[in-house]
Protein backbone atom coordinates (compact mmCIF):
# COMPACT_ATOMS: atom_id res chain seq x y z
CA UNK A 1 0.00 0.00 0.00
CA UNK A 2 1.59 3.34 -0.99
CA UNK A 3 1.65 6.57 1.19
CA UNK A 4 -2.80 7.79 1.13
CA UNK A 5 -1.30 11.46 0.20
CA UNK A 6 -4.94 12.36 -0.55
CA UNK A 7 -5.53 11.89 3.19
CA UNK A 8 -3.02 13.56 4.80
CA UNK A 9 -3.70 16.60 2.50
CA UNK A 10 -7.20 16.48 3.92
CA UNK A 11 -5.84 15.97 7.58
CA UNK A 12 -3.53 19.07 7.09
CA UNK A 13 -6.75 21.01 5.63
CA UNK A 14 -8.59 20.55 8.48
CA UNK A 15 -5.78 21.59 10.72
CA UNK A 16 -5.68 24.89 8.81
CA UNK A 17 -9.16 25.19 9.11
CA UNK A 18 -8.85 24.38 12.96
CA UNK A 19 -6.38 26.89 13.24
CA UNK A 20 -7.83 29.71 11.39
CA UNK A 21 -11.38 29.06 13.89
CA UNK A 22 -8.64 29.02 17.33
CA UNK A 23 -7.67 32.06 15.67
CA UNK A 24 -11.23 33.91 15.82
CA UNK A 25 -12.07 32.06 18.60
CA UNK A 26 -9.12 33.44 20.36
CA UNK A 27 -9.65 37.01 19.59
CA UNK A 28 -13.12 36.80 20.47
CA UNK A 29 -12.00 35.53 24.19
CA UNK A 30 -9.10 38.32 24.22
CA UNK A 31 -12.01 41.12 23.40
CA UNK A 32 -14.54 38.97 25.81
CA UNK A 33 -12.12 38.85 28.46
CA UNK A 34 -10.99 42.69 27.89
CA UNK A 35 -7.11 42.42 27.21
CA UNK A 36 -6.58 39.24 29.17
CA UNK A 37 -4.59 36.94 28.01
CA UNK A 38 -6.47 33.78 28.80
CA UNK A 39 -8.56 32.51 26.05
CA UNK A 40 -6.57 34.87 23.74
CA UNK A 41 -3.96 32.22 23.83
CA UNK A 42 -5.93 30.81 20.34
CA UNK A 43 -4.47 33.67 18.71
CA UNK A 44 -1.17 32.51 19.12
CA UNK A 45 -1.67 28.88 18.74
CA UNK A 46 -4.31 28.93 15.37
CA UNK A 47 -1.29 31.13 13.93
CA UNK A 48 1.43 28.99 14.06
CA UNK A 49 -1.08 26.03 13.49
CA UNK A 50 -2.06 27.49 10.07
CA UNK A 51 1.84 28.36 9.89
CA UNK A 52 2.90 25.00 10.34
CA UNK A 53 -0.01 22.93 8.55
CA UNK A 54 0.80 25.23 5.61
CA UNK A 55 4.61 24.81 5.62
CA UNK A 56 3.72 20.49 5.96
CA UNK A 57 1.50 20.92 2.95
CA UNK A 58 4.19 22.69 0.68
CA UNK A 59 7.01 20.35 1.57
CA UNK A 60 5.16 17.31 1.64
CA UNK A 61 6.61 14.42 -0.46
CA UNK A 62 3.37 14.03 -2.43
CA UNK A 63 4.13 17.27 -4.21
CA UNK A 64 6.30 16.74 -7.38
CA UNK A 65 6.02 12.82 -7.23
CA UNK A 66 7.93 10.50 -4.47
CA UNK A 67 11.63 11.70 -3.09
CA UNK A 68 13.45 9.63 -0.76
CA UNK A 69 13.99 11.03 2.79
CA UNK A 70 17.15 12.41 3.57
CA UNK A 71 16.86 13.08 7.31
CA UNK A 72 16.96 10.68 10.07
CA UNK A 73 14.79 7.77 10.52
CA UNK A 74 13.60 9.77 13.48
CA UNK A 75 12.68 12.90 11.68
CA UNK A 76 10.92 11.30 8.39
CA UNK A 77 7.58 12.16 9.57
CA UNK A 78 8.41 15.84 8.96
CA UNK A 79 9.37 15.62 5.87
CA UNK A 80 11.74 14.75 2.84
CA UNK A 81 14.52 16.73 3.42
CA UNK A 82 16.52 17.32 6.73
CA UNK A 83 16.41 20.91 6.00
CA UNK A 84 12.82 21.21 6.39
CA UNK A 85 12.69 18.88 9.22
CA UNK A 86 13.84 21.19 12.09
CA UNK A 87 11.74 24.36 11.18
CA UNK A 88 9.04 21.97 11.16
CA UNK A 89 9.62 20.66 14.44
CA UNK A 90 10.28 23.63 15.69
CA UNK A 91 6.83 24.91 14.63
CA UNK A 92 4.91 21.67 15.39
CA UNK A 93 6.34 22.22 18.67
CA UNK A 94 5.31 25.18 19.54
CA UNK A 95 1.77 24.52 18.04
CA UNK A 96 1.14 21.68 20.29
CA UNK A 97 2.65 23.80 23.03
CA UNK A 98 0.81 26.37 22.68
CA UNK A 99 -2.73 24.25 21.71
CA UNK A 100 -1.97 22.33 25.20
CA UNK A 101 -1.50 25.39 27.42
CA UNK A 102 -5.35 26.58 25.46
CA UNK A 103 -6.57 23.82 26.68
CA UNK A 104 -5.45 24.35 30.06
CA UNK A 105 -6.78 27.92 29.99
CA UNK A 106 -10.10 26.63 28.87
CA UNK A 107 -10.64 23.68 31.57
CA UNK A 108 -9.34 26.73 33.98
CA UNK A 109 -11.86 28.61 32.36
CA UNK A 110 -14.71 26.26 33.06
CA UNK A 111 -14.30 25.69 36.51
CA UNK A 112 -14.57 29.71 37.42
CA UNK A 113 -16.96 31.09 34.45
CA UNK A 114 -16.94 34.69 34.44
CA UNK A 115 -20.16 34.78 32.20
CA UNK A 116 -21.91 32.24 30.07
CA UNK A 117 -20.77 33.17 26.99
CA UNK A 118 -16.99 32.87 28.06
CA UNK A 119 -18.20 28.81 29.00
CA UNK A 120 -19.69 28.46 25.58
CA UNK A 121 -16.36 30.08 23.74
CA UNK A 122 -14.32 27.79 26.11
CA UNK A 123 -15.97 24.50 25.40
CA UNK A 124 -15.94 25.69 21.49
CA UNK A 125 -11.81 26.37 22.00
CA UNK A 126 -11.50 22.96 24.01
CA UNK A 127 -13.12 21.00 21.23
CA UNK A 128 -11.03 22.67 18.57
CA UNK A 129 -7.92 22.03 20.10
CA UNK A 130 -8.83 18.53 20.73
CA UNK A 131 -9.34 18.10 16.93
CA UNK A 132 -6.18 19.75 16.21
CA UNK A 133 -3.72 17.78 18.45
CA UNK A 134 -6.12 14.87 17.53
CA UNK A 135 -4.94 15.36 13.85
CA UNK A 136 -1.23 16.20 14.44
CA UNK A 137 -1.33 12.75 16.23
CA UNK A 138 -3.38 10.55 13.32
CA UNK A 139 -0.78 12.41 10.69
CA UNK A 140 2.23 11.52 13.06
CA UNK A 141 0.97 7.68 12.67
CA UNK A 142 -0.10 7.94 9.00
CA UNK A 143 3.23 9.27 8.38
CA UNK A 144 5.50 6.75 10.68
CA UNK A 145 3.09 3.47 9.10
CA UNK A 146 3.73 4.20 5.28
CA UNK A 147 6.42 5.60 5.24
CA UNK A 148 8.50 3.43 2.40
CA UNK A 149 12.34 4.27 3.84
Amino acid sequence: MGYPFALVLRLRVLQVVCGICVLVMGTVGFIEERGEMNLGLGIPAGAVTVLAAGASIHTSRGFGGYRPSSCSPALRFLGPSAQVAGPLAVLWSAACALHVALLVQAIRTLTDPASKDVVVLASVQMSLTALTLAVVLVVLRIDCRHDPD
